[in-house]
């Protein structure tokens, strides 16, 4: 099955470790509080994936919009970075990203794993070919 081919809200529990830490590097903040989950609670409506989370994710996200402090504790940080990584591959940006580092570690490009505009333009660019030219042998 090829990469795009895999539904969107499933491609977050499907990735390899180490690629799932270079998106959160790139694609998470490094500070968590309560303004930065309110903005991915609506980001998360804007694009649907709202009605996807589990209850249980929603009731965290939601408190923790109403709770105006930094997030410190560790296995609470892992939580919440998970969700708003899920949040993050449904939008463009977060596809393209994911798209591009899998080119460049397919490719060996170690240069576009330094900068996210990089990657973003060799992710952008795979999304906009033709869906019979995306596959990469």
């Amino acid at each position: 099955m090829i990469v795009s081919e895999i539904p969107r809200q499933e491609v977050s529990r499907s990735l390899d470790p180490r690629i799932k830490g270079l998106l959160r590097r790139f694609l998470l903040p490094e500070v968590i509080d309560g303004e930065v989950v309110e903005g991915y609670v609506r980001k998360a409506v804007r694009l649907g994936v709202w009605r996807y989370m589990s209850p249980e994710s929603r009731a965290l996200m939601r408190a923790l919009t109403r709770w105006r402090g930094v997030v410190k504790s560790g296995v609470l940080k892992g939580l919440v970075e998970e969700l708003l990584l899920r949040i993050e591959l449904c939008s463009l940006r977060g596809r393209a990203v994911l798209y591009g580092l899998i080119i460049a570690l397919k490719e060996g490009v170690s240069q576009a794993m330094k900068s996210l505009k990089r990657l973003m333009c060799l992710g952008i660019s795979y999304l906009s070919n033709p869906p019979l030219y995306r596959y990469y042998g």
